[in-house]
Parts: C-alpha cells; sequence; structure tokens
C-alpha cells in the first residue's frame, strides 16, 4: 500500500470516528438541553423541528400559565461531528448558543436590552447605561424602565449572570429574548426566573 492510500485511510477513518463522537455529543447535548427547558417550563404541549442534521433544534412549547403563552427555543450547536467544517467553524467565531422567546400575555412596555459588554446592531434607544452584577458588568440599553428593571431583576437573580450573552424586551415580536452560551449556567434557571418572576 503506497503512503497515499495509506493517508486516505487513516483520514476515512479519522472522519468517521470524529463523525460519531460529534454526532453523540450533539444529541446528548440537545437532549439535556430540552429536558432542562422542559422541566423549566412544564409545558402543555411540545414539539420539536430538527435543524441542519444533528447541529440543533427549534423547540415549541405552549404553555398554561398566567403571565406567559408560549416559548421557542433554538439549540445552535457546532457540528462536531464533522472532521473538516468544525475547526473552521471554531475560527469564523462559531459557539454552542440556545436562543429563546418568551411570549408574554400582555403586551411590552417599550424596548429593552441587558447584555454583557457591549450592545451591538440595536436601534435608536432612548437611555443607555452600565451598572454591575454580581461583578459582571453590564450594558442596558432602553426606553421602557418598567422593561429594563423586570429584565434586570432576571439576570440579577441568576448565580452566573454571565452565562447569558443577552436579555431583551422585543417588541415587534412581543417577547422576551435571551441568547446563553452552553456551558455556562444552566438554561433551566433562567426559565424558572421568568415563570416565578412577575
Amino acid at each position: 500500500m503506497n503512503a497515499g492510500v495509506t493517508l486516505l485511510v487513516i483520514l476515512g477513518l479519522a472522519a468517521s470516528l470524529q463523525y460519531w463522537r460529534g454526532r453523540r455529543l450533539n444529541l446528548t447535548l440537545i437532549r439535556e438541553l430540552s429536558r432542562q427547558m422542559e422541566e423549566a417550563l412544564q409545558p402543555v404541549n411540545k414539539n420539536y423541528t430538527w435543524i441542519g442534521g444533528y447541529v440543533g433544534v427549534v423547540a415549541e412549547y405552549d404553555l398554561k400559565h398566567e403571565i406567559y403563552e408560549k416559548v421557542k427555543g433554538t439549540i445552535s450547536l457546532l457540528p462536531h461531528h464533522s472532521l473538516l467544517y468544525f475547526p473552521i467553524s471554531l475560527l469564523l467565531g462559531r459557539r454552542d448558543r440556545v436562543y429563546i422567546l418568551i411570549y408574554p400575555k400582555r403586551k411590552l412596555k417599550g424596548k429593552a436590552h441587558i447584555a454583557i459588554g457591549k450592545i451591538k446592531d440595536i436601534s435608536k434607544v432612548s437611555f443607555k447605561d452600565e451598572i454591575e452584577l454580581k461583578g459582571v458588568v453590564v450594558e442596558r440599553r432602553y426606553d421602557s424602565k418598567e422593561e429594563i428593571d423586570f429584565l434586570t431583576k432576571i439576570m440579577s437573580q441568576l448565580e452566573d449572570p454571565s452565562s447569558v450573552e443577552l436579555l431583551a424586551a422585543n417588541v415587534e415580536e412581543n417577547a422576551y429574548y435571551a441568547r446563553l452560551r452552553i456551558g455556562r449556567g444552566d438554561i433551566s434557571e433562567l426559565l424558572r426566573r421568568f415563570i416565578v418572576t412577575a
């Protein structure tokens, strides 16, 4: 067997091993994150839609709650199963994340954003400030004092506020939006804070 064929066989074996290990990791992450969301929300109805094979899922939960009617969550994972694309994804700055939309029954009072670091790509708002929560500096931009106070209260109750990249009151969709890093903090903790905080 010449060196070229040997190299191809080795690459093939490495790609197969990466596929099975990465696939198992992504499926484990999806199962665990879905379990956390269901445990926190106790939905009356749920629906999951796979996206991109093993790179994520969109979850929709209908709630029987006095304040919130439904929650949508998107679990977006790196392609751990792809030997070639996984390193490219890391170089492009992609990370395992969860995006959540929480739909209240009432109409939101106005725009509000609270984030670790600087908030980018946001339309004009009236107020901007920075505060410290558990040793973490967060930026706040808002039109509604009521909504920013609510989001600040939610974030301040988290064991590790730095696990949440962004919390927002999205008036266009009339939903609260959260972007979280997987592996830092607990998704169920954030959802529980919304459920019990009025």
